[in-house]
């Protein structure tokens, strides 16, 4: 399950994804070297704490817990899109299905 939300401390799009059964963990590194081949800009990586890219031109924090933060965004729908893609990368599509 994807849970989405607007931000309350800037302009922008919460997106969690989460399952009842197993811990979400993202693995930072893997998820940027895929985002990277599918084209999109990485700017920053801070191993187990952020990673920082730009999706569809907006930059986007990932954090190992799975929360993703959309900045400059208030479109809810298009920021599950944009987490989606995200998700992808991090090996855990089956978290969209549930």
């Amino acid at each position: 399950m994807i849970i989405s939300k607007p931000c309350t401390t800037m302009k922008g799009v919460i997106v969690h994804p989460y399952s009842w059964d197993k811990e979400v963990i993202v693995d930072l590194k893997r998820t940027t070297e895929c985002l990277k081949e599918r084209g999109y800009q990485i700017k920053s990586v801070i191993p187990k704490m952020l990673a920082i890219t730009v999706v569809e031109s907006y930059e986007v924090s990932i954090y190992p817990s799975g929360k993703i933060i959309v900045k400059g965004l208030t479109d809810i729908e298009v920021g599950k899109e944009i987490a989606t893609k995200i998700i992808e990368c991090a090996g855990l599509l089956e978290l969209l299905d549930s």
